[in-house]
């Protein structure tokens, strides 16, 4: 079966992607026309989709110009008859009984609210019988579709770590030296020296250094200028940056905008927690900055498996909502012990084991603060999982302390950063 997930925004894609990757292959669009164009290109190949899973909020800007009825119109250019026709799922983060009825009546045949809903999503793909092509074929006549539990996830993470067996590399060598040699005062050629050791690192920091966010009067050619620029700090945190930004990857496809977020935030996280630092004019001993970098590391981990779990049981797929909840119960635990393993600071450690925990702030160390309100305002910016409810990050902020005008004030501070920084990290 053919299937065409039009949507813009990449967690919905990767979510869709994720529900229905068992049931045949899935096709992207990322606006109408391109949509448009697909659906054409299907019907003239006598490939066409069966099924089409589309964002009306994207795609009708007019409401009298629905791309439903154009749907619908292509197909009757085409002389498809109606037992034919692709079957169509209408999905959007809006609602009302009016707009659901309007949808069916322009040739929709289901009207779903995001999130997608597992069981409601798999029960409709059946009821209108998209599985018969699928079973047709093989003489089969069991069209369930298994789900990975959330405890085989966890299983095999634990698994890995006792056989060491993480997904992930150890931590960066060059990045754990460059901290030595600035801890115990080294100047500029110390580290300049080191940084020639590594040629892919080196590169990439001349680059930033020339970026809109680091740039000065004159724009830097060699690893001298580019260090002298940024100075010893600004060097250790794009080190870091470089290093760590290899981590946030997955061999699975439909993972990727979930672990592409997970990289922004993290790097969102980071530089707010520095901000936040200068801000309020405190000292700091631990490397806020890494710490904030990897502070959701255990969720990383959880993807990385869930996507290797699903690639590995091709007639199984994994619950979004499910992994979701799972990784905010265990990705401190998780974090932690991952940290331990890979080699980090025992601070580290500690500071991502309780992020989450919000207690009086007198009781609550400086360090945890900062990761703490990074964390919140990275996310109340638009650096997040997109899973956040307006409602939710004010009382996470209220708890925190933080008042509704300096929320408002960070979030444009963040977002001009990291537009910035795209330069370097897109």
């Amino acid at each position: 079966m053919r299937i065409l997930v039009v949507d813009d925004d990449p967690t919905s894609k990767a979510n869709a992607r994720m529900l229905l990757q068992n049931l045949g292959h899935c096709d992207e669009a990322g606006d109408r026309e391109s949509a448009l164009a697909c659906f054409r290109d299907a019907i003239a190949s006598r490939k066409p989709y069966r099924l089409i899973l589309v964002d009306i909020q994207l795609t009708d800007t007019d409401a009298d110009d629905s791309i439903l009825l154009k749907f619908r119109e292509i197909e009757g250019q085409a002389k498809i008859s109606t037992g034919d026709q692709a079957c169509i799922f209408v999905t959007t983060s809006l609602s009302g009984r009016q707009l659901e009825t309007d949808c069916l009546m322009k040739g929709g045949d289901e009207f779903f609210s995001k999130p997608l809903d597992k069981t409601r999503l798999l029960r409709k793909v059946k009821s209108n019988n998209l599985l018969a092509d699928r079973t047709a074929g093989s003489g089969k006549t069991d069209s369930s579709v298994n789900v990975i539990a959330m405890s085989t996830i966890l299983d095999t993470i634990s698994g890995k770590m006792q056989k060491g067996d993480l997904t992930l590399p150890p931590a960066p060598k060059i990045a754990m030296k460059l901290r030595q040699l600035i801890d115990f005062n080294a100047e500029i050629k110390d580290v300049v020296e080191l940084l020639r050791q590594d040629l892919s690192v080196a590169t990439k920091l001349i680059s930033a250094s020339n970026s809109t966010f680091y740039r000065g009067v004159k724009k830097s050619t060699t690893l001298s200028q580019a260090t002298s620029r940024l100075g010893l700090s600004r060097t250790r945190e794009v080190v870091m940056s470089i290093c760590c930004q290899g981590y946030f990857s997955t061999n699975h496809p439909p993972y990727k905008g979930i672990v592409d977020k997970l990289w922004w935030h993290s790097l969102a996280c980071a530089h707010t927690a520095e901000m936040i630092v200068d801000r309020l004019g405190w000292k700091v001993d631990e490397d806020i900055f890494s710490i904030g970098l990897l502070h959701d590391i255990g969720k990383l981990l959880m993807i990385q498996v869930a996507g290797e779990l699903a690639q590995r049981q091709a007639a199984h797929t994994i619950d979004q909502d499910e992994l979701h909840g799972a990784m905010d119960d265990n990705h401190e635990r998780l974090g932690a012990a991952i940290l331990k393993k890979m080699g980090y600071p025992e601070a580290f450690a500690g500071l991502v084991k309780q992020h989450h925990h919000i207690q009086a702030s007198e009781a609550t160390p400086k360090a945890l603060q900062v990761l703490q309100q990074a964390d919140l305002l990275a996310r109340a910016a638009g650096f997040g999982l997109g899973r956040d409810t307006p409602e939710s990050l004010d009382m996470l902020r209220e708890q925190l302390g933080i008042s509704e005008k300096d929320a408002l004030d960070a979030a444009p501070e963040i977002s001009q950063r990291m537009e910035q920084l795209r330069y370097v990290f897109g």
